[in-house]
């Protein structure tokens, strides 16, 4: 059987390194990609070595593009007619948990608590936070 190439190789770390972050263990990944437990280890600490030559920054912006795609991707769900209520709770859900990341990856603090209010006014859905609504009283 020929070897591995380099980019083979490459693809193959990374591979470990995401399957890692979706919280499998070292056994799981092996598993999953036919390795030993060890070959697993060499092939996470090279993924991290990698990307040791990206800056702190650049990995904040690429983690800013993805929460901005996926928020674009929950707006254009939240423009569908035919989405559903419960539907409709869980891309805000979504909405929210966007936000949080969003404030943890630029360092803020989000407040100790955030409400949320869900309000059906004839055939829509209205979503503002507690505050605006307290406002409208």
């Amino acid at each position: 059987m020929a070897g591995t190439t380099r980019l083979q190789r490459a693809a193959e770390d990374l591979r470990a390194l995401e399957l890692r972050r979706r919280g499998l263990t070292l056994e799981a990944i092996a598993e999953e990609m036919g390795l030993s437990r060890r070959t697993v280890e060499r092939r996470l600490r090279s993924a991290l070595e990698r990307m040791g030559s990206e800056t702190a920054d650049q990995i904040r912006r690429r983690s800013e593009d993805q929460i901005d795609a996926v928020l674009r991707a929950a707006h254009e769900l939240l423009e569908l007619p035919n989405l559903s209520v419960p539907e409709r709770v869980r891309v805000l859900g979504l909405v929210l948990q966007c936000d949080r990341q969003r404030t943890e990856l630029l360092g803020a603090k989000m407040p100790s608590y955030l409400v949320a209010t869900l309000e059906l006014e004839g055939s829509g859905l209205e979503v503002g936070s507690g505050a605006a609504r307290a406002a409208k009283r």
